[in-house]
C-alpha cells in the first residue's frame, strides 16, 4: 500500500516523497481466516470529510496538525513549493507533514468536484510508524 508524503525541509520548501506502509499478518478482526495485513496502529483525534466544490482552488498553505488524507472522488493534483505535483485518484492516500515553511496547494485536475476523508493525527505522528521509501 502506498501513500505520498509532503514534508518540509529545512530550506523551508515542501516537497513529495513515496512511501508505503509496512504490513504485517492480519489479526486485527479475530476470528478473521488468514491472508490480510495490517499496518501499526496510528494514534488519531479526528476525523472529517471535506468535499470541494467545481473550480475549487487551494491557496498555498501548511497543515494544521499531520494529516492522513485518501482521494474520495476526483483526480487531485497536489503541489509542493519546490514545484514538484502529482495526481491522485480515489483511493491514494497521502500525509500531509509541512507542517511550516511554504506549504503546498490542491486542485482538481478537470475543474470538477472532489472530496476527502482527513485523519488528523497525534502531533509526533509526522514521522509515521511502518514507513518504509518505495
Amino acid at each position: 500500500m502506498k501513500y505520498i508524503r509532503i514534508s518540509t525541509g529545512k530550506d523551508g520548501h515542501s516537497y513529495l516523497t513515496d512511501h508505503g506502509w509496512q504490513l504485517f499478518d492480519g489479526d486485527f478482526t479475530p476470528p478473521s481466516p488468514a491472508g490480510y495485513s495490517v499496518t501499526d496502529t496510528l494514534r488519531a483525534t479526528g476525523v472529517l470529510m471535506m468535499h470541494h466544490p467545481a473550480g475549487y482552488r487551494d491557496e498555498w498553505h501548511c497543515a494544521p496538525a499531520p494529516v492522513l488524507g485518501t482521494v474520495l472522488t476526483g483526480s487531485v493534483r497536489i503541489e509542493t513549493s519546490d514545484g514538484d505535483t502529482r495526481v491522485l485518484s480515489p483511493g491514494d492516500q497521502f500525509v500531509a507533514a509541512d507542517l511550516s515553511g511554504r506549504g503546498h496547494k490542491m486542485e482538481e485536475v478537470n475543474g470538477g468536484p472532489y472530496d476527502l476523508v482527513l485523519v488528523a493525527l497525534e502531533r509526533g505522528q509526522e514521522m509515521l510508524p511502518g514507513q518504509v521509501a518505495e
